[in-house]
């Protein structure tokens, strides 16, 4: 009898085993079991049950940032995951409004947002940066630049954090760099600039604190609002320019409005980032995780290449359709060119001395990003070649 007894136990034991391996049949938590081992594809195994989320921006559809970037980031990312990640998008507004991005991240509204970090210089401080004015820049080496600067290991200021953590790490932040959209000029309803007296005293929509400064050493009155608010004020005359790149016309409304430009005037790069709470990311398994990356190392050149095809698209519309023209920079008067490159120059030291006062490292973010933007194959005025001895 104790010999059966035994047997028996041994059997339900063997029982109780298979039953375990077999997994009954249930599937894996989403922090269980994510792995790419074994694919030898390269592509993020579908490991674990169906992750949902919802994608968010308060620009338009037409955005580059959204239509050019996202939508394939988010496709791609469905791809490599064998549909384990699905996205619900939302933009337009139809979710978050424009500046409230930060805010639903952190509310749960959203789980990934598009950020516009030069909207909220409180939490990203230098993120203007990409603005400062360049004798030379273009979308892809502006795009190269800020990669970088956001990849980049160098230790800024007494803290020794890096761009990245002192922006976004330490507000609890995973974020990826979208693109830096493409370059920005100036752009008037009609006023020409043939004098210097042409570009004093005129009103233009300044989209941050960095333009601000620029406008102010120009001689030019800022006028202060985000790019949703700045169709309607320029339609009804409130300012007679902006500061903006002909890329992004259409997804503003612009197209038909700006009829005299300034070509061959590098007044920097926006920088749009996506991102996500740090929270949410270090929930999803390291598949998804790798899947994600992954989707924005392949997008990010194509992205880029959205703002160039626009730009092109763009201009052409706004000669042939709206009577533009485009005057290169170097075609203006030489008093007049020689007033906004001094005025550009003065930029870069008043951008450092805000930072600084606020308590930013800005010299050394001015010569990081200096640096980043000529090894990507930009290039600056002469003057500003000596930041270091500032």
């Amino acid at each position: 009898m104790k010999k059966n007894l035994i047997i028996l136990m041994f059997v339900s034991l063997f029982v109780l085993m298979v039953a375990a391996c077999s997994g009954g049949g249930s599937e894996p938590s989403n922090s269980e079991g994510a792995s790419n081992e074994g694919n030898d594809s390269g592509e993020a195994a579908n490991t674990g049950e169906t992750i949902k989320l919802r994608v968010a921006t308060g620009l338009s559809e037409q955005h580059g940032w959204w239509q050019g970037f996202m939508v394939p980031w988010m496709d791609r990312v469905e791809e490599l995951t064998d549909g384990q990640v699905q996205f619900e998008g939302f933009a337009g507004g139809e979710l978050v409004e424009v500046v409230q991005e930060p805010d639903a991240l952190k509310n749960g509204t959203a789980d990934v947002a598009i950020l516009i970090p030069f909207y909220h210089e409180n939490l990203f401080p230098a993120s203007s940066i990409t603005f400062l004015p360049v004798s030379f820049t273009d979308e892809f080496i502006s795009g190269d630049a800020l990669n970088k600067l956001m990849e980049s290991d160098v230790a800024l200021g007494d803290t020794g954090k890096t761009y990245y953590e002192s922006h976004y790490g330490d507000n609890g932040f995973k974020t990826w760099a979208l693109n830096a959209g493409a370059v920005y000029s100036i752009s008037t309803t009609g006023h020409e600039f043939n004098s210097v007296d042409d570009v004093k005293g005129i009103s233009m929509r300044t989209p941050n604190l960095l333009f601000e400064l620029m406008a102010k050493n120009m001689g030019v009155n800022s006028v202060s609002m985000n790019i949703v608010e700045a169709f309607d004020a320029l339609n009804r005359g409130a300012f007679e320019g902006i500061f903006h790149t002909v890329a992004d016309w259409t997804g503003a409304g612009f197209q038909d409005l700006l009829t005299y430009t300034i070509d061959d005037l590098f007044l920097g790069s926006s920088n749009g980032v996506f991102a996500m709470t740090q929270e949410t990311w270090d929930s999803l398994p390291s598949n998804v995780q790798d899947a994600m990356n992954q989707a924005q190392q392949e997008m990010y050149e194509n992205g880029i290449q959205e703002w160039v095809t626009r730009a092109e698209e763009t201009r052409a519309y706004n000669v042939e359709e709206a009577g533009g023209q485009f005057i290169s920079f170097l075609d203006l008067p030489e008093d007049v060119q020689q007033h906004i490159t001094e005025a550009n120059v003065k930029t870069w030291y008043d951008y450092i001395d805000f930072l600084e006062s606020n308590g930013n490292p800005g010299k050394e973010i001015a010569i990081l990003w200096r640096d980043l933007l000529i090894e990507a194959g930009g290039d600056v005025p002469d003057e500003l070649m000596n930041l270091e001895d500032y």
